[in-house]
């Protein structure tokens, strides 16, 4: 079984000592009790144990000292993660950016180096590079690392991503609140769940919101999610045997394959297209391909193999696809028969503006 864990900044903050040696120590423990399975965890902490070497007293809130911040933290982390296992198993760290998702070759790279690190048996510690990371990491690129943690939890075809936290899981409302019951169970992440979240952690960026939406994209890809208390006796086994937190099950019946989970969950959007009603009928219905007489108009620059919206005539986005012409191309012929691409344009890469791997959104 492949498991992706993921660690917050707060269990992970272990005050003027830096990181929490000991958290990571019962971690490390148990992983390498479990050598039947494969490893992978997904980490934050580099700004938090950068301000205790820096003696930082307060998160700051420009961009460039939380890059440097990440910086100096980040060989600390590395090192605390390497002291817990003590040379008991092969770790390698792992740094990535929001583009190395959403670009479809650096992914497929991305997913590549991960399953060869874990076919020898090699642990990834992966962590966001907030030191180039050009959004604004006040809000995160990936939500303190829980969506990273579900997008690499897609990318290996994990089993299960256990979200380590310093609650129990996801209440029906906010647990300071008098009668506030801990969800045991959730079958499928709808509106109903993300209404339930509210607050950020102190020394995170995510927050309970971050872990209902990173459980959602997992959980489409047919992984199973548990979101825990990091800080209970044994708490891999115990979330394995889902004696604790709250369990999102996988959405099997609905299961996205690879290809249209990344489009629907890690892709960007580069431009959009605006559909006929047909076009519309087809794709809900039918998901068949998008055929330039049922374009009337496009919008942004876009190249061929980029992942664009598919939108009606209300502007309201149908679905995301990948578009086999440049929008320059499109332009061209939108509106024109199938048989005309080749006399407009001079070649015709293929029949279909967008094809079938469509996905519709929600």
């Amino acid at each position: 079984m492949r498991i992706v864990i993921k660690l917050g900044s707060s269990l992970l903050d272990g005050g003027k000592n830096g990181v929490n040696s000991k958290l990571l120590s019962s971690i490390a423990n148990q992983i390498v009790s479990m050598k039947e399975h494969g490893f992978a965890i997904v980490t934050s902490g580099a700004i938090s144990t950068g301000m205790k070497k820096l003696k930082y007293t307060e998160k700051p809130k420009d961009v460039a000292t939380l890059q440097a911040l990440a910086a100096v933290g980040q060989s600390n982390l590395i090192d605390a993660y390497e002291e817990a296992f003590s040379d008991r198993k092969i770790l390698a760290q792992v740094l990535l950016t929001n583009p190395d998702f959403s670009d479809r070759m650096r992914y497929l790279n991305i997913r590549n180096t991960l399953n060869t690190l874990l076919s020898n048996k090699v642990i990834p510690i992966i962590n966001e590079n907030d030191t180039v990371t050009v959004m604004d990491i006040k809000k995160a690129a990936f939500g303190d690392n829980d969506t990273l943690s579900a997008h690499v939890a897609a990318a290996i075809e994990a089993d299960v991503l256990i979200i380590l936290t310093n609650t129990d899981g996801l209440y029906d409302k906010p647990p300071s609140e008098k009668g506030a019951k801990l969800i045991r169970k959730v079958e499928r992440v709808t509106e109903r769940e993300i209404s339930m979240c509210s607050g950020t952690s102190k020394l995170g960026r995510g927050g309970m919101l971050s872990k209902v939406n990173a459980a959602k994209i997992a959980t489409e890809a047919g992984i199973r999610v548990i979101v825990c208390d990091g800080e209970k006796e044994d708490v891999l086994i115990s979330a394995l045997k889902e004696e604790i937190g709250t369990v999102f099950s996988p959405v099997n019946s609905l299961r996205l394959n690879r290809k249209k989970h990344w489009i629907m969950f890690a892709s960007e959007s580069r431009g959009k297209i605006y559909v006929n009603e047909k076009a519309m009928h087809c794709t809900i219905n039918q998901d068949c391909g998008i055929s330039p007489s049922d374009i009337h108009k496009v919008e942004g620059e876009f190249k061929k193999g980029d992942v664009i919206d598919i939108a009606g005539d209300d502007g309201e986005i149908i679905c995301k696809g990948i578009t086999n012409y440049f929008s320059h191309e499109i332009e061209k012929v939108k509106g024109k028969n199938v048989e005309d691409i080749y006399r407009i344009l001079g070649f015709a890469y293929e029949d279909a503006v967008s094809s079938s791997d469509m996905v519709l959104t929600e």
